[in-house]
């Protein structure tokens, strides 16, 4: 896993986060893109697939 300081998709920012000091990001298991819940909404923002895996998490 990796940490970031915003998301590399979005650029969301932990600091943004409402509940925590941190939170995950996701790879696509189908094109490779890595997301948060947010650019993504539980879906891969750049094919559609559901298929993810936790790939690390952004802290403030």
């Amino acid at each position: 896993m990796s940490d970031y300081s915003s998301c590399p998709n979005c650029g969301r920012r932990a600091k943004d986060a409402i509940s925590s000091c941190y939170f995950p990001f996701y790879k696509c298991r189908d094109c490779g893109e890595i997301y948060c819940k947010v650019c993504g909404d539980n879906k891969c923002p750049s094919c559609g697939s559901a298929k993810q895996s936790q790939t690390g998490k952004v802290y403030a």
